[in-house]
């Protein structure tokens, strides 16, 4: 767990999921690390929601892990009918594959109802779900960066000529043409070139 960061929220969320304790932080100072007392496994149907509110990604899905990069997925809301959750995800599709399940998030980014291990691990097949159509993003999101549909403003960056000045004054004092060459360089230049 090299990118954890101690945020607590998969200790807040399994809290809120589970009866008792099933993992927190170990250790004291920079040695903590957040696990399970002496290797327990987290054994929850509702497990997977640690992976969703992790901001840094130090949680991964096993079944998505190392396939493909998020970025290259397209992102639709669907559902399904659970007996466990309420079936509302977002389904991560590259083609015609789901290689992702995930809640839902809100605008704040924020789990909005969590969904069982069935739906986020089980059911990889698009006919298992009823695609609702592509997910909106707003308009800063990261995902939404590679939209290039909509016009690009030039950037200009505004430069005092006195900034440039001492670079302006250095290019003349090292500038070949600056610096006349004598006959004897020329001729040093030439032997050069025919002896090489």
């Amino acid at each position: 767990m090299n990118r954890c960061i101690l945020c607590y929220r998969c200790v807040m969320v399994a809290d809120q999921l589970t009866d008792n304790r099933v993992h927190g932080v170990m250790d004291r100072g920079d040695h903590s690390n957040i696990s399970t007392c002496i290797s327990k496994a987290i054994d929850n149907e509702f497990s997977g929601n640690m992976i969703d509110v992790c901001p840094v990604g130090a949680l991964t899905d096993k079944t998505f892990r190392f396939k493909s990069r998020v970025w290259f997925n397209k992102p639709y809301n669907a559902h399904r009918n659970c007996d466990k959750c309420c079936g509302k995800t977002t389904v991560w599709m590259f083609g015609d594959e789901i290689q992702r399940v995930t809640g839902r998030k809100d605008e704040y980014h924020e789990v909005e109802e969590f969904i069982c291990n069935g739906c986020r691990f089980d059911h990889k097949d698009p006919a298992d779900w009823v695609i609702e159509g592509p997910r909106k993003f707003e308009k800063d999101s990261v995902i939404n960066q590679n939209n290039y549909t909509r016009k690009l403003e030039k950037v200009e960056i505004a430069t005092e000529k006195n900034i440039l000045l001492g670079r302006d004054i250095d290019r003349k004092k090292i500038s070949m043409p600056a610096t006349p060459l004598t006959e004897e360089d020329i001729t040093n230049q030439q032997k050069l070139k025919n002896n090489g």
